[in-house]
């Protein structure tokens, strides 16, 4: 059993915690924003008393595993004794070296540092930890989804990445390791390249969310089509990882389309806000 500290407690920060404490691991969740961790905990229980009227969890390993999660108010708390840090915050680069210059004090001699990035590459932050040799890059998809992209700088050790895969492996995800580092991962680029043409399409007016996603769901025989997902994934989200991308490839006009701006101002980040490209009431959004 490890300590793990999740630094920025939001969706992917709670989903993250879920896994592991469900494999064992003692979890201590910090966020900058009052309340947002404390929301969180509550955000695993809720999960694993689910899991339980769904069969997938027994009623007796509900609050088991939510005693594995705790909340510290501050970095140096979250951060004493953690074998693993799994940072989780917004995608800007500012942010994250930010973030990593102020943990900077407070890591220990052997935590591995895990920036869960969509797209930033861990070369442009492992410096501002102090110790880029134990820097690595995850990616990470929604609950329940086993896929995790793994991706180390040229800095990071042999020891770093085999350790970062075996911890994963054993919480029950996939860990597919990129042999360079590339922005954007792998997969994840191929995703982008799909996210970028649908909201071209919605920009333009060719097509609705409804209609692509139908399209989507019926070519490849899945569940969920890109505009459903973009909304589960958040598009606050989805929208600065566009601008991480126009910013790396010094290209403005590669940025995040008007459209999805005005959404993300008027607080439509999809699934986590009740409403996106889709309403969760089961009907579209305007």
């Amino acid at each position: 059993m490890s300590r793990i500290a999740v630094v920025g407690a939001g969706t992917m920060g709670r989903r993250l915690a879920v896994d592991f404490a469900r494999a064992g691991h003692d979890v201590v969740l910090h966020d900058a924003v009052d309340g947002v961790a404390e929301q969180a905990r509550t955000w695993v229980h809720d999960v694993a008393a689910g899991w339980a009227r769904d069969g997938r969890l027994a009623e007796s390993q509900v609050e088991p595993l939510l005693a594995h999660v705790t909340v510290a108010p501050t970095l140096h708390g979250c951060l004493a004794g953690a074998a693993f840090l799994f940072e989780n915050v917004p995608e800007r680069l500012d942010l994250k070296r930010a973030l990593y210059a102020t943990v900077r004090p407070h890591i220990g001699p052997s935590t591995i540092l895990v920036s869960n990035t969509s797209s930033l590459p861990g070369s442009a932050v492992a410096d501002a930890s102090g110790c880029p040799e134990r820097f690595i890059n995850a990616n990470f998809g929604h609950l329940g989804h086993a896929k995790v992209e793994v991706m180390g700088h040229p800095g990071t050790t042999d020891a770093t990445r085999a350790r970062t895969v075996e911890f994963l492996a054993s919480c029950g995800f996939e860990p597919l390791v990129l042999r360079r580092e590339q922005f954007g991962y792998s997969s994840n680029r191929v995703w982008r390249a799909v996210k970028k043409e649908v909201l071209r399409q919605l920009a333009a007016g060719i097509t609705t969310p409804e209609l692509i996603d139908r399209a989507w769901r019926l070519d490849w025989e899945v569940p969920i089509g890109p505009c459903a997902l973009m909304d589960r994934i958040g598009l606050d989200v989805v929208a600065d990882i566009e601008q991480a991308y126009a910013d790396h490839l010094g290209d403005p006009a590669d940025g995040p389309p008007d459209f999805l701006r005005a959404m993300v101002a008027e607080g439509k980040l999809g699934v986590k806000s009740g409403e996106g490209f889709y309403r969760y009431d089961g009907s579209p959004a305007a």
